[in-house]
């Protein structure tokens, strides 16, 4: 495995969070919406086909359930993510400042 993180945008991983939010949500929202409209639906049958419809509803409901918690826990993981490799990339800059304040100049000149 690299030790190099390669990100081309310095938000690359809290981006990526923020967008699995937003993304989680409106799927959240889709969702409520036909399960709305699963209980009109169900209100049109009865006996053993309306059973099986619950039964399925509810395990629509559960998988979803889910999946939200997989986008809550991933989202999260994403945006601790970005603040680690923020102070990561901040504690290199100032090493590498300190670094070259510690270097004296040149004794004689390179080309002479």
């Amino acid at each position: 495995m690299s030790n190099y993180a390669g990100l081309t945008e310095a938000d690359a991983l809290g981006k990526g969070g923020e967008d699995l939010g937003i993304s989680s949500e409106g799927l959240y929202q889709r969702l409520n919406n036909l399960i709305q409209d699963m209980d009109r639906d169900g209100d049109s049958l009865q006996g053993n086909a309306l059973a099986r419809f619950r039964d399925a509803r509810n395990e629509l409901t559960t998988r979803f359930d889910e999946l939200m918690t997989w986008c809550r826990n991933n989202g999260i993981k994403l945006n601790e993510g970005q603040r680690e490799f923020t102070a990561v990339d901040s504690d290199s800059g100032d090493e590498f400042a300190a670094a070259g304040r510690q270097a004296g100049g040149l004794s004689r000149p390179i080309n002479g």
